[in-house]
């Protein structure tokens, strides 16, 4: 027997029906914006803007634990972005979270926010040598980074993609927050968070830089660290593309 559990924010129950029907609505729809692992799509329903994370039907042992023991995707999502909202790190709005379940197996899940419009990403200015006003935006992640670390956040995706940002103002914004931890960061640990940016030498030294003023550390020294982070992740996954024969990137 299918059935269906859903969660949404008191301020969004005119989407009750949409809820019990966005299999059919996400399916419909041709607006993808991202598809890998997981898809995300926009939707326009009842007046809303809304983005719609699909969470990949989990298998094996995953999908076990998922059903009995761990919130599924989308519900830690939904959860991890009214955290980081009471904490005044922006997000973009969550809305609710989707579950379906045939029997007592999770079988469908979908994490639902409000669209959040922004220019660029992050991975912008990492790629162009030239991108304008690069500094101001390496100096504002540091500090939207230096933030999250402040509330004992970690984002364990934080790559150059999962932050989005509006050239006015430089207003940053964080997505992909299913993956996040909540404990106090060794030096060394907040330093590491960095390495998924995947920047060249020069960019990392520039955002370590404020990022260091910013949390009271010795410049050089947190570059150095950050550094040597930022390398054992690239030649980590280097390292397994070669073995598959897949082009790497230093």
């Amino acid at each position: 027997m299918r059935t269906c559990r859903f969660e949404l924010s008191p301020a969004y129950a005119h989407l009750e029906e949409f809820c019990k029907n966005i299999t059919q609505e996400f399916a419909q729809s041709n607006a993808t914006i991202h598809r890998a692992r997981n898809e995300l799509k926009t939707l326009h329903v009842k007046g809303e803007s809304l983005v719609v994370k699909s969470f990949k039907v989990p298998k094996g042992v995953q999908k076990w634990v998922y059903s009995f023991w761990k919130n599924s995707k989308a519900k830690t999502s939904y959860l991890n972005g009214l955290f980081l909202q009471e904490k005044g790190i922006c997000t973009p709005q969550p809305i609710g979270y989707v579950e379906f379940y045939e029997g007592k197996i999770l079988k469908e899940s979908y994490f639902i926010a409000q669209e959040w419009k922004y220019d660029f990403t992050v991975r912008e200015p990492l790629l162009e040598e030239n991108f304008p006003n690069k500094e101001a935006i390496f100096k504002a992640f540091a500090h939207l980074v230096h933030t999250l670390h402040t509330h004992h956040i970690t984002h364990k995706d934080l790559s150059p993609g999962n932050v989005l940002i509006r050239r006015e103002g430089l207003k940053m914004c964080v997505v992909d927050i299913n993956r996040m931890s909540f404990s106090p960061l060794s030096t060394s640990q907040k330093l590491a968070n960095f390495s998924k940016l995947w920047a060249k030498d020069g960019d990392l030294k520039s955002i370590i830089s404020h990022y260091a003023t910013l949390a009271g550390l010795d410049p050089a020294q947190a570059y150095a660290t950050a550094l040597a982070a930022s390398h054992r992740l690239k030649a980590k996954i280097n390292f397994k593309k070669r073995l598959r024969g897949v082009k790497v990137v230093d």
